[in-house]
């Protein structure tokens, strides 16, 4: 009779297993099997499961994880650097998938991450959708060459901000109260660093090129009394129009104002 009782124990707990392990997809939230690669219903590929070893008591490192988790985005950077675009083009659906599954692990981590490492995968999210907007960018054949160069040029130091702040994160480094609070301030500071100021004088002269009024300019660089400012529109040539400008000239034909040097200092 117990041998029955045990055959009888057996065989439900066999049919609660399927429940046991089933997930759901991160595409459309199906139930789907544990170890399913796709969903059958929307085909958005899945995150492999992961089974951690019992014997294992080593302590999970979540820094590692999520600078593992997002580095393909920095692997992906490295083809803008190249300037070798058909390889970004190509690879770019590629990245969307990636930045897809990332994003399924992410959310099961996300609870028992510290601030500072929700603010890298902040950051990491920021730069993907950068990406999605260069790419956007390059297959755009209506717009000018040379604005298209100075828009990727603009988005290549809006990268090089964003990865400013990544650095500190592969630093044998804690984040206190203090850190993170500088954390934030960086990272809040990128967008107005680089955001885009109107022409309000008759003209502003970039080189030898004079830039009428209502057209968007970009300060690249302020060093001593003087700015790197670089036209956000059409060129008479592939290159973007840019040009060393005083920053008097800057605040008196222009939206730009003297106490916005603050963000090139920091």
């Amino acid at each position: 009779m117990k041998h029955r009782y045990l055959l009888i124990a057996i065989m439900m707990l066999s049919a609660l297993c399927p429940q046991l392990s089933a997930k759901s997809c991160i595409g459309c939230s199906a139930e789907m099997p544990d170890n399913a690669t796709f969903c059958a219903g929307c085909m958005t590929p899945q995150p492999k499961a992961v089974t951690l070893s019992a014997a294992s008591k080593k302590p999970v490192n979540h820094r590692e994880q999520v600078m593992q988790m997002f580095s393909f985005i920095d692997e992906f950077e490295g083809y803008f650097h190249d300037l070798k675009y058909l390889n970004v083009l190509g690879k770019m659906p590629e990245v969307k998938t990636k930045f897809t599954n990332a994003i399924g692990f992410y959310r099961q981590l996300e609870p028992r991450l510290p601030e500072e490492l929700r603010i890298l995968a902040q950051i990491y999210a920021a730069k993907f959708q950068l990406f999605e907007g260069m790419t956007g960018v390059m297959k755009n054949l209506r717009i000018d060459s040379g604005f298209k160069a100075a828009i990727l040029k603009s988005s290549m130091l809006v990268m090089a901000l964003y990865n400013q702040v990544i650095a500190q994160f592969r630093e044998d480094k804690q984040f206190g109260p203090s850190e993170i609070a500088r954390l934030k301030e960086q990272v809040s500071i990128i967008p107005k660093r680089t955001q885009k100021y109107a022409i309000t004088a008759k003209y502003l002269k970039l080189g030898d090129v004079k830039v009428p009024t209502a057209q968007q300019v970009m300060v690249l660089e302020i060093a001593g009394k003087n700015a790197h400012v670089m036209l956000m529109g059409p060129s008479m040539d592939n290159n973007p129009v840019e040009g060393q400008v005083s920053l008097r000239d800057l605040e008196k034909r222009t939206s730009w104002q003297k106490a916005n040097i603050n963000y090139y200092n920091r």
